[in-house]
C-alpha cells in the first residue's frame, strides 16, 4: 500500500484533518533532522529523541520515540526507554537545538507498532559515518 506524507492508505485510512497532517509534516521533519523534541502529552512534558512516524496497525499515525526524560509509566520505570506516542493525542511540540544519534536498532523490523513509516532515522552506522560491515 502506498503511504504519503500526510500518512493516508490509498485504499483504507481516512484523510487526516489538516491540522493533523501539519504536525505529521513537523515530527517528520525532526525525526529527519534528528531533532529532540519536547513532548506535551497526558498533560506532562517530556524530552524525546524521534525515531519513526507512520501510520500503526490501528490506523492511527504514531511517532516512535526514546525518551530521556519526563514522566515515567510508573514508580519502577526511571523515564527512560522507547515509546509509542499517537499523534492525534500530542497536545504541543517543543524542537530543541539538540540533535542525537540514533539509538541501536533491534534488527529489520524495528518500527514495531508502525506499518509503513513514513519518516525514520538513519541506521546508527549510517548517522555517525561508521563503516557498514555485510
Amino acid at each position: 500500500m502506498r503511504q504519503t506524507l500526510a500518512g493516508l492508505r490509498a485504499d483504507a485510512s481516512p484523510p487526516l484533518p489538516r491540522k493533523l497532517r501539519r504536525r505529521v509534516a513537523r515530527l517528520s521533519r525532526a525525526v529527519r533532522e534528528r531533532r529532540a523534541l519536547e513532548l506535551l502529552y497526558g498533560g506532562a512534558w517530556r524530552v524525546v529523541h524521534p525515531h519513526a512516524i507512520g501510520r500503526m496497525g490501528t490506523g492511527k499515525v504514531g511517532l516512535l520515540t526514546w525518551q530521556t526524560a519526563g514522566l515515567a509509566r510508573g514508580p519502577d520505570d526511571p523515564g527512560e526507554g522507547w515509546r509509542m506516542f499517537d499523534v492525534a493525542r500530542i497536545e504541543g511540540t517543543r524542537a530543541l537545538r539538540a540533535h542525537f544519534a540514533p539509538r541501536p536498532r533491534g534488527g529489520r523490523a524495528w518500527t514495531p507498532g508502525i506499518d509503513a513509516p513514513l519518516a525514520e532515522v538513519p541506521s546508527r552506522a549510517e548517522a555517525l559515518g561508521e563503516p557498514v560491515l555485510a
